[in-house]
């Protein structure tokens, strides 16, 4: 299932590339994927992983599709994790952090999985490209992402303290937002 989901992701995700860089946007899904496979051998929670952002950024697919190809749990995984576009940026971001509180572990798996994977991009780009990094974000400035990333952490804390790839994601909050 795993090696279908690569596949999957890969072609959806064809031609995009991460914000502000020309780094192909498959890095991202398959380094969450790695990231949550650190947490658990269920092949069906790394797949959602790996598929976490199709739904939300690949026009062609839609939860029908996804459903068909993975079944309903993945497809409810990857829905948990996709947000409403329709929304500002503020109001989708205090929205995922208000649904982690409640949510299961699995969700946070790959919520804190697609949050480090962000927070490293970010800690590689920020000396490379200083203040000028905010510039790629929709919400471009640094105080507000850094409520974000630091409402994730603190949400997800309870669930994950003392695991490794949490300690990842609070050392890197701390050192590019505090």
């Amino acid at each position: 299932m795993i090696d279908r989901a690569i596949a999957f992701a890969t072609r959806a995700h064809e031609g995009q590339v991460r914000k502000g860089t020309t780094r192909p946007y498959i890095v991202h899904p398959l380094e969450v994927g790695r990231i949550v496979s650190v947490m658990t051998d269920d092949e069906e929670i790394i797949s959602a992983a790996i598929l976490h952002d199709t739904i939300e950024d690949c026009e062609e697919v839609t939860e029908e599709v996804l459903r068909k190809e993975f079944g309903d749990r993945v497809t409810e995984l990857v829905l948990q994790e996709s947000e409403d576009k329709s929304k500002t940026w503020m109001e989708r971001k205090s929205a995922t952090i208000r649904q982690l509180q409640s949510a299961t572990r699995e969700h946070k798996m790959i919520a804190l999985a697609d949050k480090l994977s962000n927070m490293r991009d970010i800690d590689r780009d920020y000396p490379e490209c200083g203040e000028k990094l905010w510039e790629r974000f929709r919400m471009k400035d640094k105080k507000i992402i850094g409520w974000y990333y630091k409402g994730i952490r603190d949400v997800l804390r309870e669930e994950f303290e003392g695991l490794p790839v949490y300690e990842e994601y609070c050392h890197l909050v701390h050192k590019n937002f505090e």
